[in-house]
């Protein structure tokens, strides 16, 4: 399996000037006009200003084309992008899970719950995961019990119980 940590990005693709294959275009020029017309006048105008002929939408009727500096619609392309991926950070709710068994001390789950708070108090959502192992699968409400004090423990609510084989889990907020 090949590592990917190590791949480049590809370059954005972007067509432009003469690669536009379209025979009416809608520019949008500098100045903020609006105009619909032929290809190659559009080049021309481009050119005449020392700028290029960008495709920005393909997909309208007739296509959308923007005179500007290829360069600077790049970079621009880049940051959007890169602000697009910040906002995707921030709205990232990260999930701790802590685990435990139905025998657990009182001490082991004060050290939990203290941390439990911790990761509560960054904004993730903790899950609690509660494993049962041979006759103590019989003792599902004892594990239900335990959830209850641990999230009475660290003050948060106790949202919905779910059942997986031998472990019993919840998130708290």
């Amino acid at each position: 399996m090949k590592n990917n940590r190590f791949k480049r990005e590809q370059p954005l693709q972007v067509i432009c000037n003469e690669k536009i294959n379209y025979d009416t275009v809608r520019v949008n020029d500098i100045d903020g006009e609006s105009r619909i017309i032929d290809t190659k006048t559009a080049i021309r105008l481009a050119k005449s200003k020392e700028l290029d002929l960008i495709l920005i939408a393909e997909n309208a009727n007739p296509p959308v084309c923007k005179v500007t500096s290829l360069n600077k619609f790049l970079y621009e392309k880049k940051q959007k992008e890169k602000e697009q991926k910040k906002k995707q950070r921030e709205n990232f709710i990260e999930t701790k899970e802590i685990r435990m068994s139905l025998n657990i001390d009182s001490h082991d789950l004060e050290t939990k719950t203290r941390n439990a708070r911790k990761f509560l108090d960054k904004g993730a959502t903790v899950q609690i995961t509660v494993t049962l192992k041979g006759r103590e699968r019989g003792r599902g409400d004892a594990a239900r019990q335990l959830l209850a004090k641990f999230a009475e423990m660290c003050e948060a609510t106790l949202n919905t119980v779910n059942f997986a084989g031998n472990r019993i889990s919840a998130k708290i907020k």
